[in-house]
């Protein structure tokens, strides 16, 4: 009952910037490279998105191997949520870690497999994944002509003729 209020108190405050919490979710769905499902410790389903990077869109090249190596490092497993915001989408923003410890945003990046999202990162360690990453040519990072998905979003209209 207690972790309940605690999750209604976070439902209600992160809207307006005012809380963080930090908590372990078992991992029951991949939707693409950045965003997954997890069951709380009451099985109630909440859907986040990876802070700090943007992964290509299902549509996009590296899109499906992206989903795919996310599924690899979290699907089916306990990870940690450090919660701080939510977006249009409620979706809940979120830094994430593996039982091990490991950053699951900077496993993305190194696997040349998102960008670091620096508009809303500003992290030292994104950035220097990202250019050792990219100067490895590891990922999307093997393609001169990558392109990175909040400039594909952009396109998509008129990629669809709209």
């Amino acid at each position: 009952m207690k972790n309940r209020l605690k999750i209604l108190l976070l439902l209600t405050l992160l809207p307006f910037g005012l809380y963080s919490q930090t908590f372990q979710v078992k991992v029951i769905g991949i939707s693409d490279g950045d965003t997954f499902t997890g069951l709380n410790s009451d099985n109630l389903q909440l859907k986040f998105r990876i802070h700090g990077i943007d992964a290509p869109e299902k549509k996009q090249a590296y899109g499906t191997k992206a989903r795919e190596h996310l599924g690899s490092l979290i699907f089916k497993k306990n990870v940690t949520v450090d919660v701080n915001d939510r977006d249009r989408w409620g979706r809940y923003i979120a830094r994430v870690a593996t039982e091990d410890g490991r950053d699951v945003g900077k496993e993305m990046i190194q696997a040349g497999l998102a960008w670091h999202y620096k508009h809303y990162e500003k992290s030292e360690a994104y950035a220097q994944a990202e250019q050792t990453t990219r100067g490895n040519k590891r990922g999307l990072w093997s393609d001169p002509k990558a392109v990175a998905p909040w400039e594909f979003r952009k396109r998509r209209p008129q990629i669809l003729g709209s």
